[in-house]
């Protein structure tokens, strides 16, 4: 079997996929398509791949992968279209713009899977750090013991430019929301996989640097399912960039690295109580194998999984999760409530997030 035939569509962050695909093995970007007619002429020039300018065209050219890197509130109806003319699909964050989306999208993914083997992977590129998989290791291992505070920090700068070259960033029609959803959403994930899910969370949302409908700066409190206790703090305002998490668990506190957009990788800070729980942490520390990072070691995972039948090391039931904390979140700071989490099927928000009258 030869490669997969992978098409890009969105030539915004879907240039950096592009050169990630280009580490992958197994696969190759054929097919690439914006209504930029400038951003598809660029990527011709420097990729020597054809560009055409609608998903409607790429699907045309009898391609295996759709890569989806458009604006939010276009996932939904383009993720159901590929899976229809039975592509496989990768979709960037945020996947869809409601709980009830994901619940949509999983019907259309069994009905795909079971008619043409089309298969559907949420983009959460975090999880491939090797600084995030060797603590993941270590709560898998049992040797962590419990939870009893974690914290998350997305602090980024975003000024007027990043807004102006894409008017539908910050706004709930376009980007469908703010800072809690498009920007720290990563974190937050790294934050749970490792932590354990949330059981409630209480939020606060505001706008404070930027001129924009959604909001840009957040904070929020939670408590997992096993009473650990967390923090989440996110702002674009900030001078210097960086993205931290800590967790400080019953016998070993991690630290994350503070790089902005890949806090994940190494390297990590692992401080043990006892000298025995850290003998056989080191153990388990040096067995984990290094993997691809970001979206190079997604994307082989993609592969990988699409080659041998086994599960996508990133799931739906996983992206719901993720976005059932944003839904709950932007309740809490709307309305002083605490949420509890997973969302009820009668939550009142379950269909969207976004303020009332926003379609």
């Amino acid at each position: 079997m030869g490669d997969l035939r992978v098409g890009v569509v969105g030539l915004g962050v879907g240039v950096e996929h592009i050169h990630s695909w280009s580490r992958v093995a197994g696969a190759s970007v054929v097919l690439v398509a914006d209504v930029d007619v400038e951003r598809r002429r660029a990527v011709e020039r420097e990729w020597g791949v054809a560009a055409v300018d609608s998903l409607d065209a790429l699907l045309t050219a009898g391609i295996d992968v759709v890569d989806l890197c458009t604006p939010p509130s276009m996932h939904e109806a383009q993720i159901e279209q590929c899976l229809a003319a039975g592509v496989h699909v990768i979709c960037e964050k945020p996947l869809v713009d409601s709980v009830a989306a994901c619940d949509r999208l999983r019907a259309m993914a069994e009905r795909a899977l079971a008619t043409s083997g089309a298969r559907l992977m949420p983009v959460l590129q975090y999880r491939f750090g090797h600084g995030a998989l060797q603590a993941r290791a270590l709560v898998e291992a049992g040797l962590t013991g419990r939870l009893y505070t974690a914290s998350a920090s997305t602090w980024w700068r975003r000024g007027r430019g990043y807004y102006s070259v894409a008017p539908w960033r910050g706004t709930w029609q376009g980007e469908r929301g703010g800072a809690v959803l498009t920007h720290s959403i990563h974190v937050h994930d790294l934050l749970t996989w490792i932590g354990g899910p949330l059981a409630e969370v209480r939020a606060m949302a505001t706008t404070h640097v930027n001129d924009i409908e959604t909001e840009d700066c957040a904070v929020a409190i939670g408590r997992t399912v096993d009473s650990g206790l967390t923090s989440m703090n996110v702002s674009l305002g900030a001078a210097t960039e960086s993205s931290r998490l800590v967790w400080c668990f019953e016998h070993v506190t991690i630290e994350s690295s503070t790089s902005p957009y890949d806090p994940a990788a190494s390297p990590w800070s692992f401080e043990f109580k006892r000298p025995a729980v850290a003998e056989s942490a080191e153990r388990i520390l040096a067995e984990v194998t290094a993997t691809k990072p970001l979206y190079d070691g997604q994307f082989q995972d993609f592969v990988d999984r699409v080659g041998d039948g086994g599960s996508f090391a990133v799931t739906l039931d996983e992206v719901q999760s993720s976005l059932e904390l944003v839904t709950a979140w932007y309740r809490s700071s709307r309305t002083g409530s605490i949420e509890t989490l997973p969302l009820p099927a009668d939550h009142p928000d379950r269909s969207s997030w976004r303020p009332p009258g926003v379609d």
